[in-house]
């Protein structure tokens, strides 16, 4: 299995493999891929618990469409990879964030870090 399109080099063999395993039948119809940060605010109801707040650091554009579908990565470490996808248009779509574990060469999704309808 190959990838059909020309990736940025800001993306890494885990990266790869994690579109491989998920996207390969879709990323033709991908208009955007990145890298995301996290960044925290406080949470009146729950002090302990922070809200989490994607970041969009470096990305690369491969077409202009008034229906997006994006995705951004985070590499955590070696086995760990946070993916947060955005599809939809400017004021309505949706938004989530997932946390995926490499385990014996396949990535396994163990929990949902967000989740938002624009």
């Amino acid at each position: 299995m190959n990838l059909d399109i020309e990736l940025p080099e800001f993306i890494t063999p885990l990266m790869k493999k994690w579109l491989i395993q998920y996207k390969l039948d879709f990323l033709t119809s991908l208009t955007s891929i990145g890298l995301f940060h996290w960044d925290y605010s406080p949470n009146k109801r729950k002090p302990e618990k922070p809200r989490r707040i994607p970041r969009l650091d470096a990305r690369f554009e491969f077409k202009d469409s008034s229906f997006k579908n994006s995705i951004y990565f985070f590499e955590i470490d070696s086995k760990t990879l946070h993916v947060f996808e955005s599809s939809g248009i400017d004021l309505g779509g949706l938004n989530i964030a997932h946390e995926y574990l490499l385990q014996e060469s396949e990535f396994v999704q163990t929990k949902v870090l967000i989740k938002m309808i624009r």
